[in-house]
């Protein structure tokens, strides 16, 4: 096992355990950077995380901006996060450079 605290891939792990920090949302926000390859606005992570997840999907109710906004500065705050906020540039985030080539979703 590479790395014992990695909580991006947490699929070895029994449901038994319990809740553990990772949910379909931070995966799905993680993979729209790593489809995008670039710096993000809230907006443009809006849109895209609509037309990806929710527009063909019955079941699913769209996430609104204020939502998508919550989720990905609280992502950013984290320790170990994979995005940050781009300097200098209000509402606009990116995947840090260390995260670029890796395979961190979990959820497809």
């Amino acid at each position: 096992m590479e790395n014992l605290f990695d909580l991006f891939d947490i699929s070895d792990i029994p449901k038994e355990i319990g809740d553990i920090k990772n949910d379909e949302t931070y995966n799905e926000i993680i993979e729209l950077f790593k489809i995008a390859n670039r710096e993000l606005s809230i907006d443009e992570l809006t849109v895209a995380h609509y037309r990806k997840y929710t527009k063909d999907s019955d079941c699913r109710e769209p996430k609104t901006k204020t939502q998508i906004m919550n989720k990905v500065y609280k992502m950013s705050k984290e320790h170990n996060s994979p995005i940050e906020s781009v300097k200098g540039r209000k509402g606009v985030y990116k995947l840090k450079n260390t995260y670029l080539n890796d395979d961190i979703i979990t959820n497809k």
